[in-house]
């Protein structure tokens, strides 16, 4: 299995080059894996360089987690579902995530993370 960088993702997903795009290709169908880190940076790119919409880019990052090998793959899906209807930061998302996931308490003084805890989670005491 082939470790891909963020590059490698996002010319699967844009597909603005077209050589780059089939090696990216030929790497994930040959069965490919990222790290978690992979994910916020090719969030971050698709949003704000390429001004994809939130919902959009959740979208199109979770249908990239079926072709690609990635650790806590159902926590980085719930952190995208998230992401898509909020305006939080995709890495308070996986912090929401994992507090929904664990149902724990993430202490942070993010108002926003707070309320959306609050909305999704139950939390011992």
């Amino acid at each position: 299995m082939r470790l891909v960088n963020t590059s490698y993702l996002l010319r699967y997903l844009l597909q603005d080059d077209e050589a780059m795009y089939q090696k990216a290709c030929e790497a994930i169908k040959a069965g490919a894996s990222t790290r978690l880190e992979s994910i916020p940076e090719a969030v971050d790119v698709l949003t704000k360089p390429f001004d994809v919409s939130r919902k959009e880019t959740a979208e199109a990052v979770a249908r990239l987690l079926d072709d690609v090998e990635i650790p806590e793959r159902e926590t980085v899906r719930d952190a995208l579902a998230i992401f898509a209807e909020t305006s939080l930061d995709y890495v308070d998302c996986v912090y929401v995530a994992v507090s929904k996931r664990n149902n724990e308490r993430v202490l942070t003084f993010n108002r926003k993370m707070n309320a959306r805890m609050d909305k999704t989670c139950i939390h011992r005491g």
